[in-house]
């Protein structure tokens, strides 16, 4: 209760404060914070307290006055501050007494041109909140503030203004079409809004009514298109509707919706004006499908019959065939499937259009992918059979999928697109094929798989053109992967020109893209689609070509990798030990031809594709060991890590050899012969790049499990991951080096005959040559070791050094939950700190690692200074100095200063790894641990990080900070922020 009105107090100091006449403020952010506590359900007592109002209603007495009176920022939190109190309706009543709404609306209808977009987002916030409540809408009603919100709507304000607009606007509309079944104010709203589509395409002269027409007139095509955009959203907004709304027959009664906007076609050649025409259009369609088929009860028709709706649409895409505008072809195809979409389950799986059973997404599919298939011709010189029956397959597919109706306009377009010899005419451009591609990739989230699969078959099949356009430019048909050559005769193949397409970079990228998206999306495999089984085939051609950009080139790699993974059956694998005779052999020198090129992003994927190899030949495909080995690429990889100037790539290449340590191949036949530990250690003490020393943490440690590191190597081992622990100021780096000391726990509890993290009744003991028991004792004994090895390691230091000063909450998470299962664990066993302190005592000599104390009392200067100098002595050393020439003393300074750089510099260049014996500045007892560890409060301090992580801050502290802020700001003494 106190805390409550310690916040009402504050609060009503900073609302006088915003109503002052000189009110000014340098900090916006705190109106929002403010707003952000306000609106919180725990804050409610705030918006129900009386001067809350009251405060409301002399503000907006000031501002009907003279707007200029108070601060713009002042009158959008005033807004806002009205939309919260109008939740309670209670409130509502009481805003209506001191006449608030009215006001505001009148304020808002006054002159919008010199309001702020925040004034006008808090007054549509606060039309908002009223009309859930019949008597706000009366309000509104009262005033026509559908007027304001259709200004709102239009092109000329910010993005979130029209946003709240609209759905303020639709609200409204739908209310007293459906809820209130007010039909004339319904038709006033619908008036007011198609006001500028008569006012612009209409013409009364002499009683008589004719279409006046001005072609691509920019003032009249602005202000029709904020009214095409803003009917759009009101016929979608009836298609997530669940219930059946009467706008769409007051559209088609009173203002025959389509007609009209068939007319503006007349207007424009303009492709953006125009796609707001088909998009009304099309948006009215599905409305009108809604209402007269799928939500109405009187509907005697069977429920699958489309052909109505079917020919409009059908008649739209001829439309855009007969203009031969095969973009707005495709953008209207897209349109139509996420509309479709936007129907759900209430649309049925297939639909009767004149008779005949279709699946109409797959109309809109063939649409989609029409452009492309003009494309593919290569098929025609195919001799081998098998791969002639799949083509067939393929083809017999796309004409079973599509209806008489889809198969008609492909044909219209073919004569449209395409001369009477088959000529490509102007209209078949590298742009369209590649528009057509990117479109079916933003229906990545709405695609059945049946259907994914069938588009990714077709562009297998124009990456098969690409090949074969580029064996024609390289004069090389015949290749080691087993592409048919197409010969000259390729470029008069019919239809001719579309080699201009398929030879486009651009729409190459766009092809191997989509095939990357739809395989990995989907999870498409050779069953699905068998015709990727000659990906790889394909790819290698197009990565020997020297002369593709490096996009190409990433993406082709990339699906290279993707096709290794995918498509490489498990069960073959075991039957092959090689790769002779496959086209897997050509890819050893183009990814060591990749490997060596200029451009880092090339050489990065290349080593993915390297890791990946490496990876899956393991145990996958156990053939891809020798293949890296006769590839000679592990020590390529080595050598990258080591010397190239790109610190992705340097990262990359650390992460592929991780994958290769641990295959005994890969290790025997190079790789143990390499300085490997020397340069780990070396990079995760001096790389400078983050990722660098992460990745070279992450090889060390599959090293350290796989592998015998030399002892010469141990402590600086140690010191090193020490130091990657507390010193290194990235948390990943940090992550991974406890990681790894984790795994050396794992280790040793395992060497000790740990199972499964619990001690077995009986086990193998390597000492003894024989099974043993292991009793409580033995048990307790091989704890013991393993704690007594990590702690000369200094391991417990860096954990309490750790939870003291980190910063990096994941860090502190992974400590806290660490620590706190070994404690639980340790508790188990009674003792064995005894035995721990017996097996690894301390040396007196050794520094132990203490924490300073939280407060130091500085040093006095008599306990720095050493003996106290003779006075006879100063003098003398004085009287030398001030006869010295200057030029003398700077020179001797200067000699000295440059002995002490030179000195440091031989340290550094000598000192190539971390001081040897760096971690026993860490080493601390296991009791201290102990000790220490109950003196922190883990909740207290993992709620305090994660606290201060998220940036959380309480009411009053924010109340606070405003006022000081505003004191700040009244005394000038806010810094230039410069």
């Amino acid at each position: 209760m106190q805390k409550q009105e310690e916040v009402l107090s504050r609060l009503r100091q900073i609302f006088e404060i915003f109503l002052r006449d000189n009110f000014s403020t340098t900090n916006n952010v705190y109106f929002e914070k403010l707003l952000t506590h306000l609106q919180a359900k725990e804050n409610n007592y705030v918006l129900q307290a009386p001067f809350v109002v009251d405060w409301a209603d002399r503000c907006m007495t000031l501002v009907m006055e003279d707007r200029n009176k108070v601060h713009p920022k002042v009158v959008s939190f005033m807004l806002n501050l009205i939309s919260y109190i109008a939740a309670d309706e209670w409130m509502v009543i009481r805003l209506r007494e001191m006449d608030i709404v009215n006001r505001t609306i009148k304020f808002l209808q006054s002159d919008d041109s010199t309001f702020s977009p925040s004034i006008k987002l808090g007054g549509i916030r606060m039309m908002k909140a009223v009309v859930n409540y019949s008597m706000g809408l009366a309000f509104l009603r009262m005033h026509r503030a559908w007027k304001l919100l259709i200004q709102y709507s239009n092109n000329d304000h910010t993005l979130y203004v029209v946003r709240e607009a609209r759905q303020l606007l639709y609200e409204m509309m739908y209310k007293f079409c459906d809820k209130l079944n007010d039909k004339a104010v319904t038709l006033e709203i619908l008036a007011e809004i198609m006001a500028p589509i008569y006012e612009n395409s209409y013409k009364n002269n002499d009683s008589e009514e004719r279409i006046n027409i001005k072609v691509d007139d920019n003032d009249v095509l602005h202000k029709i298109s904020a009214t095409l955009d803003l009917l759009s959203y009101i016929l979608q907004q009836t298609l997530v509707l669940e219930e059946r709304t009467s706008l769409v027959a007051l559209l088609k009664e009173y203002h025959e919706f389509d007609l009209p906007i068939w007319k503006l076609i007349d207007m424009t050649h303009n492709p953006y004006f125009i796609e707001k025409i088909y998009t009304t259009l099309s948006s009215y369609n599905f409305a009108l499908l809604m209402h007269e088929k799928l939500l109405n009860p009187d509907n005697s028709e069977p429920p699958e019959e489309f052909t109505e709706f079917g020919l409009s649409f059908f008649n739209l895409m001829k439309f855009f065939i007969t203009r031969k505008d095969g973009i707005s072809f495709v953008k209207l195809a897209e349109l139509n499937h996420v509309l479709w979409k936007k129907l759900g389950t209430r649309a049925p799986k297939e639909i009767i259009i004149q008779q005949e059973r279709v699946t109409f997404e797959n109309q809109l599919i063939c649409f989609h992918m029409l452009p492309l298939l003009f494309s593919i011709k290569y098929a025609q010189k195919l001799e081998e059979e098998n791969k002639v029956e799949l083509f067939d397959a393929y083809v017999v597919k796309l004409l079973e999928i599509s209806c008489e109706q889809t198969l008609r306009l492909c044909y219209a377009m073919r004569d449209a697109f395409f001369s009477s010899d088959g000529l490509a005419l102007e209209f078949v451009t590298p742009g369209l094929a590649n528009k057509c591609i990117l479109s079916l990739l933003s229906l990545e989230c709405i695609l059945d798989r049946e259907q994914a699969v069938t588009i990714c078959q077709t562009l297998l099949y124009v990456l098969r053109e690409a090949v074969a356009m580029s064996a024609i430019t390289n004069n090389a048909q015949d290749d080691c992967h087993s592409v048919s050559s197409a010969g000259s005769s390729y470029l008069d193949m019919y239809p001719r020109g579309t080699e201009l397409v398929v030879n486009d970079p651009m729409v190459l990228h766009s092809v191997m893209v989509g095939l990357r998206t739809l395989i990995e999306r989907f999870k498409i495999t050779w069953k699905e689609s068998v015709e990727t089984i000659g990906l790889v085939n394909c790819l290698a051609f197009v990565l020997e070509n020297t002369n593709m950009d490096a996009r190409c080139t990433v993406q082709a790699l990339k699906l290279v990798q993707l096709a290794v993974e995918h498509f490489l059956s498990p069960n073959m694998a075991l039957l092959v030990d090689n790769l002779q005779g496959s086209a897997l052999v050509c890819l050893g020198p183009i990814i060591v031809k990749r490997l060596h090129d200029s451009t880092w992003e090339v050489r990065d994927t290349t080593l993915e594709l390297a890791t990946s190899i490496a990876s899956i030949s393991r145990i996958k495909f156990p053939a891809f060991q020798r293949f890296l080995i006769d590839s000679k690429i592990p020590p390529i990889v080595y050598e990258i890590a080591r010397n190239d100037s790109d610190c992705y790539v340097r990262a990359t290449a650390f992460k592929c050899l991780s994958e290769m340590v641990s295959i005994n191949l890969l290790w025997e036949n190079g790789l143990s012969q390499l300085d490997l530990v020397d340069h780990l250690l070396y990079v995760m003490y001096r790389e400078s790049d983050d990722m660098v020393r992460s990745e070279a943490l992450i090889t060390m440690r599959k090293i350290f499990e796989h592998r015998k590191i030399p002892n010469k190597y141990k402590n600086t081992l140690f010191s090193t991951l020490n130091y990657c622990v507390v010193g290194d100021h990235h948390s990943t780096v940090k992550r991974n080096a406890l990681e790894f000391w984790r795994r050396e726990f794992y280790r040793q509890f395992t060497n000790q005959g740990m199972i499964d993290g619990a001690f077995p009744t009986v086990t193998f003991s390597k000492e003894h040559k024989k099974i043993v028991t292991l009793t409580e004792k033995e048990i307790q004994t091989s704890i013991a070791k393993v704690f007594a090895d990590v702690q000369q390691y200094g391991y417990f230091g860096i954990i309490l050094k750790c939870l003291r000063e980190e910063n990096s909450m994941d860090v502190l998470e992974l400590l806290i939950k660490g620590t706190t299962i070994m404690v639980e664990k340790f508790e188990r066993y009674k003792g064995i700190l005894d035995e721990i302190e017996m097996r690894s005592p301390l040396e007196t000599d050794q520094p132990t690692f203490n924490f300073p104390p939280q407060e130091q009392s500085p040093t006095t200067p008599q306990a720095e200074q050493g003996s106290p100098m003779d006075p006879s002595q100063a003098d003398e050393i004085i009287e030398a100095i001030l006869n010295a020439p200057d030029a003398q003393l700077l020179e001797k300074a200067f000699e000295a200063q440059m002995q002490i750089n030179e000195e440091e510099e031989e340290t550094t260049t000598k000192k190539r790894h971390i001081d040897e014996f760096y971690y026993k500045q860490f080493v601390v007892p296991l009791r201290q641990f102990f000790t220490e560890l109950k003196a922190i409060d883990m909740d207290k301090l993992l709620k305090q990080h994660r606290e201060w992580s998220e940036c959380k801050e309480n009411f009053p502290s924010l109340l606070d900070d405003i006022l000081c802020a505003i004191k700040r700001d009244d005394e000038n003494m806010i810094s230039d922020c410069y």
